[in-house]
């Protein structure tokens, strides 16, 4: 027959006691999701937006993501959304006609362009006021942007 008895002791004296110093550290509570902007990336370079939404995420933002302007589109007729970042060029549709899509759906949000054909598309957005950032960018520099374009939405 089974000591149960024993059998406990067992289990306890093999269980690992967590003293206070091997405790992971408590993850930084986001924001209530209400208070948190909403981000949507739109990058038909799969990698290029992996890493701008995990960034983005990071640093606190609710962030979508659509790989061409068609995705973004459908996105942004469900998802009310602070901040449009959008590669400009897309394959498909490009990123102009693609804010203007999301400008006429949401006509508060905020856009940020993003190209590497940097020149031409800065000159471009400068002409209009509007941010852009040169690809390769810095990932400090995307969160940067993208808390400036917040700002910009919300002090209207």
């Amino acid at each position: 027959a089974v000591n149960h008895a024993d059998v406990f002791s067992e289990v306890a004296y093999m269980t690992p006691i967590l003293s206070p110093w091997t405790r992971p550290e408590p993850a930084k509570k986001p924001a209530p999701k209400s208070l948190r902007q909403r981000v949507l990336v739109v990058e038909d370079e799969l990698i290029i937006g992996e890493l701008a939404a995990e960034t983005l995420a990071d640093a606190g933002y609710e962030v979508f993501t659509a790989a061409s302007a068609e995705e973004a589109e459908i996105i942004l007729r469900d998802v009310s959304v602070d901040v449009l970042f959008t590669d400009i060029n897309l394959g498909g549709r490009d990123g102009f006609e693609l804010a203007q899509a999301a400008l006429s759906l949401q006509p508060l949000l905020s856009v940020v362009f993003t190209s590497g054909r940097s020149r031409i598309c800065h000159g471009m957005c400068e002409s209009v006021g509007v941010p852009f950032l040169a690809k390769p960018y810095r990932l400090v520099e995307l969160v940067e942007a993208v808390e400036r374009a917040v700002k910009a939405t919300t002090t209207q």
